[in-house]
């Protein structure tokens, strides 16, 4: 009987999230322009669509297939709807609770093995005591503040949760970083990274970042499955939250013709330096991948990671943040190609 009362506990709770993330999804729909709902997909197309998705026992939405083909022009039945991936897939892939420590970013340059990609540390700060680089404890924190000789500007993040580019502040002097340092109970004060010339040529108001998404193979070792690229526009951070755009990239490190905003709407060049992204190839993309899944095979207990790097101006990748939970798809679905590619089937019955 107990056993029953679980069951159908959990069975509530599974339908519950993927009602909430499916009203979510919905409400971001409404935020975007009618016109790209108008370019209608065949039905065959469409109820072949629903048969593949179907299999996870959830009536299937087609407003992200259809969002994507009006986009791109490209009908790929491997676009996931979003309200499965977010209810449903990426919960299986990553079950495990433990994985949120690998996004703490005090841990970073402890945990891994090439703490030269990671942002340099001054100090941390974690549940209100203060750490320095090497975690020995500061037991005075006013005393080793005004002992570094600081290379401002410097970053000052919250630990975790900075979604979107909340919780990260640029710290300009000493001033900033006292009034900094009060408003986080747990926190990284770490280096500002230098970018790419040839990127900062694009937009140069903030890091342009890519979001590197991996995947755990059969093999068990992490492979890219995906890369985009993030832009401020008009002095913005990179994240399309806060006002930025993205571009997808392609296997070969091309860029797709156009960026996108939180709305989906289309940029052919950057609003700012005019820079036309068709084309455009991603300086250093082998050695990207190869950076990003020499750290994501050091991350046990995970099967899809996404990692924001940015290649700086010794033309060296550096891993900003490490991303396990609440990952988007719709960066390289944007292009019209389906998130995990190929490995789409395999992905459905794996979660399925």
């Amino acid at each position: 009987m107990i056993n029953l009362i679980k069951s159908e506990l959990e069975n509530f709770k599974r339908n519950f999230i993927f009602y909430k993330r499916t009203q979510a999804f919905k409400k971001r729909y409404q935020t975007i322009k009618k016109e790209l709902f108008v370019k209608n997909i065949p039905e065959n197309i469409l109820q072949e669509y629903r048969k593949k998705w179907s299999i996870f026992g959830k009536k299937v939405e087609t407003e992200t297939l259809l969002l994507c083909y009006n986009l791109s022009g490209k009908v790929d039945l491997n676009i996931v709807p979003e309200n499965i991936f977010s209810a449903i897939i990426e919960t299986k892939l990553n079950p495990h609770k433990e994985i949120a420590f690998f996004e703490l970013k005090n841990v970073y340059e402890k945990w891994f093995n090439n703490l030269e990609v990671f942002p340099k540390s001054y100090f941390h700060k974690i549940e209100g005591t203060y750490y320095d680089r090497d975690f020995n404890i500061i037991e005075d924190i006013s005393q080793f503040l005004n002992s570094i000789d600081f290379n401002y500007p410097l970053i000052l993040k919250s630990s975790r949760d900075t979604y979107g580019g909340e919780g990260v502040r640029k710290i300009k002097s000493l001033e900033d970083l006292w009034t900094g340092i009060e408003e986080f109970r747990s926190l990284v004060c770490q280096e500002l990274i230098i970018q790419n010339e040839s990127l900062g040529s694009i937009n140069n108001s903030s890091i342009n970042s890519i979001r590197t998404c991996l995947l755990r193979t059969e093999t068990g070792e992490f492979k890219v499955i995906n890369n985009s690229i993030r832009f401020g526009i008009n002095g913005s951070l990179d994240n399309e939250t806060s006002g930025g755009i993205v571009c997808s990239i392609d296997e070969n490190g091309i860029f797709n013709e156009y960026a996108v905003n939180k709305y989906a709407q289309k940029y052919f060049s950057h609003p700012n330096s005019n820079v036309e992204f068709k084309g455009y190839k991603l300086p250093f993309y082998e050695s990207l991948n190869l950076t990003a899944e020499n750290i994501a095979n050091q991350i046990p207990l995970a099967n899809l990671i996404s990692l924001d790097m940015c290649l700086d101006n010794e033309n060296i990748w550096r891993c900003i943040e490490i991303n396990l939970n609440g990952q988007t798809i719709r960066f390289a679905q944007y292009a019209g190609k389906g998130f995990f590619g190929n490995l789409t089937n395999q992905i459905i019955n794996k979660t399925k």
